[in-house]
């Protein structure tokens, strides 16, 4: 009887996946969460690998991790980090 490892770990980078998403809405710094989205985009490409999805998981990782992600980390570091009332934002 032969021993299959990819039922485990199609399971383990779908439970990292959902823990990354969750980890988006538990953490309080912007970019922290930026880096967890991007996380989560890879993870949803690799599960797409598991499904035999090859070319779906390409462009997740071309347009989602490496375009959507870098827009929305410049976004945020080229904001201003001051809230209007003097204080330093969260």
């Amino acid at each position: 009887m032969a021993f299959d490892l990819a039922p485990y770990l199609f399971m383990t980078f779908a439970g990292l996946t959902i823990a990354a998403a969750i980890s988006i809405l538990l953490t309080k710094e912007i970019v922290r969460s930026a880096l967890f989205l991007a996380f989560t985009f890879f993870g949803v490409a690799i599960v797409y690998m598991f499904l035999n999805a090859e070319f779906l998981s390409l462009i997740q990782i071309l347009v989602y991790v490496g375009a959507i992600n870098v827009l929305i980390l410049f976004g945020v570091m080229l904001t201003k980090r001051k809230l209007m009332g003097g204080g330093p934002c969260e």
